[in-house]
């Protein structure tokens, strides 16, 4: 089989061949001097690129203008693209992760870190293929109606587990927290209030479709997600477009899907941040008016995080989570759903040591 290719777009010879060197041994190497030529290659290698390491000063056609055409196309969706520059700032980082690079390298850089960036970068990538392979593969066998949406969202949910807890560096068992997390709190809801309309199968369907609430977070920068201090107020807008992206990458499957199942997942994508005081996102939406799906989501997601090791900040005693949510120290949720949080808390402990 023929081996995929990298393309190295930069003027500076030096660095092209110092590129070269770190993956020639696993991948053709193609090499470009000048925007232009850059786009030709492009063109003419499309179907065998696995990433493209380029600049963005150089000349006849720089970096943005390759972006833009890149980004136009659609093409950024398919290859990932890994800036290399000695040109940093807030505003350029975030001008290059609109128009889709997967990662930003400053220069001067180290060969080892160059190596782990861009191998991971095509990881996530191949990744993100099998997982649009699975979705296609699911979309075929749906035609047997009885199977739609038990057989879709068991495959649709592994992939998506695999991949947004590697983007994430969570436990391997997040997903499944939440989900058992979200059962609790709904059957809890659903006997305190019993003219809730939540039926066995309306909390089936939340529970199903909340494997999805961070979906968007595939679309994340590494240099983002995996931040490990506080992030700037830009880099937080980007983090905070995990939930829109998310709902964007649900609309691609609204056909295939059970549209009360995609209407619940939509829901717990968008609004799986947003807080009872209106002091969420994206839509800063208030009390009632945020989806009974994603408030559960939303508490379950909080307890979990706070209890998980995550890149910036080492897990919290089961004891004081419990206690941080039920003060108003992560932010305000229903006080129905504090009392559920209250009357549950041993069997959400007892659910989480299964795994």
């Amino acid at each position: 089989m023929e081996r995929k290719s990298i393309l190295i777009i930069d003027g500076d010879e030096n660095t092209r061949s110092t590129l070269k060197q770190l993956f020639e041994n696993e991948y053709q190497i193609l090499m470009a001097e000048d925007g232009k030529s850059g786009i030709s290659q492009i063109i003419g290698h499309l179907n065998d690129l696995a990433a493209i390491i380029m600049d963005l000063v150089m000349p006849n056609m720089n970096g943005y203008q390759i972006l833009q055409i890149l980004h136009s196309k659609r093409i950024v969706e398919r290859v990932p693209v890994i800036i290399l520059t000695a040109q940093r700032s807030q505003q350029i980082d975030l001008a290059c992760y609109n128009l889709g690079v997967a990662n930003i390298i400053s220069k001067p850089f180290t060969a080892q870190a160059v190596l782990i960036r861009v191998s991971r970068a095509i990881e996530i990538n191949q990744r993100a293929e099998n997982l649009e392979d699975t979705v296609q593969s699911v979309q075929k066998s749906l035609s047997e109606q009885t199977q739609k949406v038990d057989l879709y969202y068991e495959r649709l949910i592994v992939a998506i587990s695999n991949l947004v807890e590697f983007r994430n560096l969570e436990s391997n068992n997040h997903v499944k927290r939440v989900m058992g997390f979200t059962e609790i709190f709904a059957n809890a809801y659903a006997k305190l209030i019993p003219d809730s309309g939540l039926t066995q199968e309306k909390i089936n369907m939340i529970v199903r479709a909340s494997a999805l609430h961070d979906i968007g977070k595939i679309t994340i920068s590494d240099s983002i997600l995996l931040k490990p201090g506080k992030l700037t107020d830009n880099e937080r807008a980007v983090m905070q477009s995990h939930t829109t992206k998310g709902c964007e990458i649900l609309s691609f499957l609204k056909d295939v899907q059970d549209l009360e199942l995609y209407k619940i997942a939509y829901e717990i994508c968008r609004h799986h941040h947003e807080r009872y005081d209106g002091g969420g996102y994206p839509d800063k939406l208030r009390g009632r008016d945020i989806p009974l799906s994603a408030q559960f989501v939303s508490i379950a997601d909080v307890y979990d995080a706070l209890v998980s090791d995550r890149p910036y900040k080492k897990a919290y005693d089961r004891n004081v989570a419990f206690h941080m949510i039920m003060n108003g120290e992560c932010g305000v949720f229903a006080p129905e759903l504090i009392q559920c949080l209250s009357k549950m808390r041993d069997e959400i402990e007892d659910f989480s040591d299964t795994l």
